[in-house]
């Protein structure tokens, strides 16, 4: 399509003198200027010209008149045809014209005998809006370009942090554990893994990066990588995250934080330890009903002075339930606009007896749904759930 400023002004009208004149008169304006006798002549010529042509157009012609013309251009299969700007030319006057006119899809009209000083004004307005939309245009196929991109970009950022999120946990009898994260987009901020110790322990860590999107699942990445060189050196959930989060210090200097908890799982023994910088506590639900937290007053990694940690220890006998979670999962608000809260959460836990890691997970999000009514979730989700089992042998994922 070309610009507005190359367009064709294309006169149209069965009599010749009157043509000639318009013709003649617009050129001197400095208008490239064609002249056509016919209706099926103009619908040519602006074929011809793919939306780069504006019609001054003749209402009263043979075959088809200009009311006509209008209606053929504008449903026209081609966007750049369809979209030519069109003036009128009538020698009718009244508002029944006027409206046959703008229904049948002219621009505007200038009634005969035409002024040709309103003549131009009305052609400049209209290669005026010609220009916007044209720009306009341009603008939305940049959009496009861009969020077929970042489509694309986002896709394989999912994909990458699908790769590094952990499906399952490592095997050990007489333990069940189960997963679930749900980033609020296609990449999140919370993460979680875990990693076999060698005296047969099993550290398992659950963070949540501030923000949405890639630069939070960078975040995450990158927490995993200093987990993993904190384990060369610590083996224990406190050290480990300071550790984490003297490294994590130096990168961000203090400007990125994220909450993480951690915890130590010792399967022989049924015993845990855990310690947590900013984030919500780790739930134990008892095999008869009754629910304890192991929370942590620490501020978060990227803020965590050192020897602010305070580790947090029990026993998991056989029936007994431990769940980790980030606060996206109690982050919802009713109708109202009421927050669900972590009080609220435990409390949904009391009375019952615990459930498969699986079960306990899907209860856990019902019941956040249920507060909220369905309605939408406006942060990322993760959970970790693990149950001492009794006699089971064999850990199942």
């Amino acid at each position: 399509m070309r610009m507005p400023s190359e367009m064709e002004i294309i006169v149209v009208d069965d009599e010749p003198v009157m043509r000639q004149m318009l013709g003649r008169a617009l050129a001197r304006f400095g208008y490239s200027v064609t002249q056509c006798s016919s209706g099926e002549g103009a619908i040519r010529e602006v074929e011809n010209r793919e939306g780069g042509a504006l019609l001054v157009l003749d209402y009263a012609m043979p075959q088809i008149n200009g009311a006509e013309v209008c209606q053929k251009i504008r449903s026209h299969e081609h966007p750049g045809v369809a979209q030519t700007p069109i003036i009128l030319l009538t020698a009718f006057g009244g508002e029944e014209r006027e409206l046959e006119c703008f229904k049948a899809g002219a621009d505007d009209f200038v009634s005969k005998p035409v002024n040709l000083p309103v003549l131009k004004a009305r052609i400049e307005t209209h290669l005026r809006l010609a220009l916007m939309r044209a720009q306009l245009q341009a603008q939305n196929r940049q959009l496009e370009e861009w969020r077929m991109i970042r489509e694309f970009d986002m896709e394989a950022a999912g994909l990458v942090q699908q790769a590094m999120i952990p499906r399952k946990l490592p095997e050990i009898d007489g333990w069940k554990f189960a997963l679930r994260c749900e980033p609020l987009i296609e990449v999140g901020g919370d993460s979680y893994d875990a990693l076999t110790l060698p005296d047969g322990g099993l550290l398992i860590w659950i963070a949540d990066a501030t923000g949405h999107g890639v630069s939070a699942a960078l975040v995450t990445v990158l927490i995993k990588l200093l987990f993993r060189h904190a384990l060369e050196e610590v083996a224990q959930p406190a050290a480990a995250i300071e550790r984490v989060n003297r490294e994590f210090m130096e990168i961000f200097k203090g400007h990125s934080f994220l909450t993480v908890a951690c915890l130590v799982l010792h399967p022989g023994e049924g015993r845990i330890r855990s310690a947590g910088a900013g984030h919500p506590p780790v739930i134990v639900v008892r095999k008869g009903g009754s629910v304890e937290t192991l929370p942590s007053s620490a501020p978060p990694v990227g803020l965590l002075l050192p020897g602010s940690l305070q580790e947090r220890e029990a026993v998991l006998e056989p029936g007994d339930a431990l769940l980790m979670l980030t606060d996206g999962v109690y982050g919802v608000c009713d109708p109202e606009g009421n927050r669900y809260s972590f009080a609220r959460l435990a409390q949904s836990l009391s009375g019952t007896q615990a459930r498969e890691p699986e079960e306990l997970i899907a209860a856990v999000l019902a019941q956040a749904r249920t507060f909220s009514k369905d309605g939408p979730c406006d942060d990322d989700v993760a959970l970790i759930a693990m149950r001492h089992e009794l006699g089971q042998k064999k850990n199942e994922s």
